[in-house]
């Protein structure tokens, strides 16, 4: 059975990049009938917070992404993560180290001066030194060789081991360091498979000779290739690199995202919508790309209209309301209006702030359309036949087009002014559906404020 984790460090909230990983875990594991859990490594006790700790849950229970187990935290392990690090000390695996910040510092410096990799030389690694209170423990890397797993998006990886240095384990203030207990709890978790960021590829390589050393059985590895930016640099909030809930406050629907997330670096032939339940059966990592994927704010919104689109009126205006407090139900024809404005809506945001003219007169004065004087005349026989009609969304069309081809008009000259005089903006649903939905006795009471001017 696969078992996935998530194991974020609660020092910020949870953006796109670890939103796709938790995401990708997550389906992993489901479709292998598996199990994901969520593990935070807080051990940064300064930089930890609660209110991260809660964002983040917060975030994936939005995402839909459910956890199979309590969550796991790192800084309750820790006394267990120091008595291991001492065993692999007292197995020959890792050795005491005394050298003081001054000596490390110039052992730096020199490495610089010489135009060397910067790294730890291994000056105590064979001189036995007893362990005490305030020394550091170091990781006997093997020296010879090279440290290599099969990766499951990018194939082989190897690293010639003389590019590592002795790693601290367990640092002089009696904790243990992130690659150590990051090895460990992947061992006490059982965990079969992690997924997360191409930038882990040294620490995997890490992890897998501390877990060697510890015996035990080494996970299966999937690194994800950054998600960048559209100018192809590395993704920032300007770019879209929020937290994941304030796409929901910006009215993003969860599925919407889940999709959109998805299809960042996977795909499953020519498609291009999924649900969760579907992405729950299908999710391989062999269909993920192996090379870096952008952001694109324009493909976000199109799938979020894609997703308010698949909504029912009903369920279009409890959402709305959720998300802005605007209440479609406050108004005649509100789940008419509601779906009109979705058509062309990329949130939920958007189809409250679009429906202003639906709940307040707009009032535009003629001089204000910046047509012709002469076209009154025009628009207030308009005006008067539309009095006549039967205001049914197939007569108005009808009525419309009849009425410019007796004035020999172009329908812009028509429907770009009425339009703005409906709604008081330039852009706005077709006139026909917008009669339609405000009603005879509304429409024209507009025309009429406009034409009386």
């Amino acid at each position: 059975m696969e078992i996935t984790r998530f194991a974020p460090s609660p020092t910020g909230h949870l953006h796109i990049g670890g939103g796709r990983t938790a995401l990708f875990s997550y389906l992993f594991a489901k479709a292998n009938k598996g199990k994901f859990l969520l593990r935070f490594e807080d051990t940064d006790q300064d930089r930890s917070k609660g209110e991260y700790v809660d964002s983040i849950l917060n975030s994936l229970h939005w995402m839909q992404i459910k956890l199979d187990s309590e969550p796991v935290y790192q800084s309750k392990k820790i006394v267990k993560h120091k008595e291991l690090a001492i065993e692999l000390y007292k197995k020959g695996f890792a050795y005491a180290c005394d050298c003081s910040e001054e000596t490390l510092t110039k052992m730096r410096e020199q490495q610089v001066a010489k135009k060397l990799k910067p790294k730890y030389n291994g000056l105590n690694r064979n001189k036995n030194i007893e362990f005490a209170e305030g020394m550091v423990l170091r990781f006997k890397f093997p020296l010879e060789g090279e440290s290599k797993f099969k990766d499951l998006i990018l194939g082989d990886i190897a690293i010639n081991n003389k590019e590592f240095d002795d790693f601290i384990i367990l640092r002089s203030d009696g904790s243990p360091t992130y690659n150590f207990s990051a090895a460990v709890d992947d061992m006490d978790m059982k965990i079969t498979t992690v997924i997360r960021g191409d930038d882990h590829i040294t620490n995997t390589l890490k992890q897998i000779n501390v877990l060697e050393a510890l015996g035990a059985t080494i996970p299966r590895y999937a690194h994800l290739p950054m998600v960048l930016a559209e100018s192809g640099k590395r993704l920032s909030k300007r770019d879209g690199a929020e937290d994941i809930l304030d796409y929901k406050k910006k009215g993003y629907l969860s599925d919407a995202l889940i999709n959109y997330l998805v299809r960042l670096g996977w795909s499953y032939g020519e498609e291009e919508i999924f649900s969760l339940e579907k992405l729950q059966k299908i999710f391989d990592l062999s269909d993920v790309n192996s090379s870096p994927s952008k952001y694109s704010q324009d493909l976000l919104n199109w799938y979020n209209n894609k997703y308010l689109n698949f909504l029912s009126a009903e369920e279009l205006v409890i959402k709305v309301k959720e998300n802005s407090g605007v209440d479609f139900r406050e108004i005649d024809n509100g789940n008419l209006a509601i779906s009109l404005l979705a058509k062309g809506a990329n949130s939920l945001n958007q189809i409250a702030e679009d429906s202003i003219y639906f709940f307040e007169e707009p009032q535009i004065k003629f001089d204000a359309l910046n047509v012709d004087a002469n076209k009154k005349i025009l628009f207030s026989e308009f005006c008067k036949q539309l009095k006549k009609i039967d205001f049914e969304k197939n007569s108005i069309e009808k009525y419309i087009k009849e009425f410019l081809q007796a004035n020999n008009l172009k329908f812009p000259e028509l429907g770009k002014p009425l339009r703005v005089i409906l709604t008081g903006r330039e852009n706005a649903p077709s006139i026909s559906e917008l009669l339609f939905i405000l009603g005879k006795e509304t429409s024209l009471k507009r025309i009429e404020y406009t034409l009386d001017d």
